[in-house]
Parts: C-alpha cells; sequence; structure tokens
C-alpha cells in the first residue's frame, strides 16, 4: 500500500502527453523505501534514475516527464526533497487561495 501523502504540482507550462491530452498539474505521491531501491538498481546516469523515479511517483512514463520543462522539472524535484524532511519538519502546504508573500 502506497503512502497516502501526495502533493499536487500546478506545472507552469502545461504538458502535451503522446495521446493529445493536455496535463496542467501533476500528483507527486510520496516515496516509500522500495522506490528509493529501485532507483539505485536501476541504470544510466544520475539524472535519468531520478527522472525514472520521478515518472513513477507521478504515475507517468519517462518520455512524458523528460518533455517538461526544466521549470517545471525542479517544482518535482523541490517536492520531492520535501518528502525527504520528516512530516513534522516539512512546511505546510499553501493553498492556491493563499497569497504570494
Amino acid at each position: 500500500m502506497y503512502p497516502s501523502s501526495s502533493q499536487t504540482i500546478i506545472l507552469y507550462t502545461p504538458l502535451t502527453l503522446a495521446n493529445g491530452a493536455q496535463l496542467t498539474e501533476i500528483a507527486l505521491r510520496e516515496p516509500t523505501v522500495r522506490d528509493r531501491i529501485l532507483r539505485e538498481k536501476d541504470r544510466g546516469s544520475e539524472g535519468e534514475k531520478d527522472a525514472r523515479m520521478l515518472a513513477l511517483l507521478c504515475n507517468m512514463n519517462e518520455e512524458d516527464i523528460y518533455a517538461l520543462t526544466a521549470a517545471d522539472y525542479l517544482q518535482l524535484e523541490e517536492a520531492f526533497n520535501v518528502f525527504m524532511l520528516p512530516p513534522s519538519k516539512r512546511p505546510k502546504q499553501r493553498s492556491s487561495t493563499d497569497s504570494a508573500s
């Protein structure tokens, strides 16, 4: 069973999938130990391993992750890094109605 914690990432640039559908947001689930071990056993460069793991955590395929803009990919990486913190140390998620500070 997967962790219940996830974060929705609003894309800066909508992503057009291979089937023609447009994605404007991506849900990233909290990684498990199994996800981390699979990444360690994966092939390729560190960047390729990271991209494949993020694709798994977002329930996306590798090619769609590769099609993201660099800014949107960075949002996924930052959300992943927050999941590496103990829950009590994670920043509170802001709702879309919060004003920018």
